[in-house]
């Protein structure tokens, strides 16, 4: 089980300490994996507060080249050195307000793993293509399209589109119905089980149902994971359907 918490750009020095503190008096359990992505610029400075605990830190996003001529960009090589384990690609908001297409998430996903970070690849239709009964086939291209030759320490994000920070979710039935449709896709190129999250609007009321949809292998949280108190109680629900499931 993996459980993801994704700032976005959100919470300040001053507000991951206080999380911190939140953080170092709970009690983790060895049967969830967690990570967490701050915004770049405070990445050493949570692993700095939280290194001694079982959580993992990530990048929200990486060039596909390790150094060069790119103002503003992260290197792949840069997110490993400060401690990162995880990076986010093709995450939906990159996709549409940087325009980042297939091609592209693909080389970042590559230069990442290539240089020993784990890549959780984003996938999600939007409302159109699922109004028009389109999302199977469109998260095949977007799944075929993006998929690096390097299928190591690689999990799959199904994250609608029109699901993120909106409040709504996709129906139990949808969400099991393309979690297999996408293992389905990914073992056409590998014999190998790759884990498949899901996000979007994750929250405190709706993560028992997410939890007990099959093939739903661990959860990326947004806006609910930016109070320690409610992504803790996300994590806690995790350990919980484990430990009776």
């Amino acid at each position: 089980m993996f459980i993801a918490a994704n700032w976005k750009m959100n919470l300040d020095k001053k507000s991951i300490s206080e999380y911190a503190k939140f953080l170092q008096k709970f009690k983790f359990s060895d049967k969830v994996e967690t990570c967490i992505f701050p915004p770049t610029i405070y990445i050493d400075y949570l692993h700095s507060l939280i290194n001694d605990l079982p959580i993992s830190i990530g990048g929200q996003n990486c060039h596909y080249k390790t150094s060069g001529a790119f103002t503003g960009e992260i290197s792949p090589n840069f997110l490993r050195d400060t401690g990162c384990k995880y990076v986010i690609i093709g995450h939906s908001e990159r996709r549409i307000i940087n325009n980042e297409n297939n091609a592209e998430i693909k080389l970042r996903a590559e230069a990442a793993l290539n240089s020993s970070l784990k890549v959780i690849l984003c996938v999600g239709e939007t409302l159109i293509d699922r109004q028009e009964g389109k999302a199977l086939q469109f998260i095949e291209k977007q799944i075929n399209d993006c998929l690096p030759d390097n299928y190591e320490n690689l999990l799959i994000a199904y994250e609608p589109i029109w699901s993120i920070g909106t409040g709504k979710i996709p129906s139990v039935f949808e969400i099991e119905e393309m979690h297999t449709h996408i293992k389905k896709i990914i073992n056409k190129f590998v014999n190998k089980k790759i884990n498949v999250i899901y996000g979007g609007s994750v929250n405190i009321k709706n993560i028992n149902e997410i939890l007990d949809i099959t093939n739903v292998d661990g959860v990326l949280v947004g806006g609910a994971s930016l109070k320690a108190k409610d992504f803790l109680a996300i994590y806690s629900a995790a350990v919980k359907y484990l430990n009776i499931s």
